[in-house]
């Protein structure tokens, strides 16, 4: 049984726009977890409250950077195509100094 070439184009058309579709709402999620959780960071919070916080997201990666006054917790997601990025810097007291979120906004 073969279906009809305006059948099969139209299926096609269905398929990619439900991918699409899929795709904006992963990346929006993804999006999410970094604005609002690098919201929950402010100046005195603990590095191990922050570490805590960002390990019950489902599509960051962390990183962590050693710097002169200490360290750089960084979160992204491939999710969002690593278009936004939350970076906190905290003191070599163990708390955080500031928080920001970067991207296309």
């Amino acid at each position: 049984m073969s279906l009809s070439p305006k059948i099969a184009r139209t299926l096609v058309a269905i398929l990619l726009f439900i991918s699409l579709i899929i795709s904006v709402f992963f990346w929006s999620e993804a999006r999410s977890e970094v604005v609002f959780l690098c919201g929950n960071f402010s100046a005195g919070v603990t590095e191990q409250s922050v570490l805590k916080q960002l390990g019950t997201a489902n599509w960051l990666e962390v990183t962590q950077q050693h710097t002169d006054y200490g360290r750089r917790i960084v979160s992204d997601s491939a999710v969002s195509l690593r278009m936004y990025r939350c970076n906190i810097d905290i003191g070599t007291d163990g708390k955080v100094i500031t928080a920001s979120v970067s991207g296309w906004f």
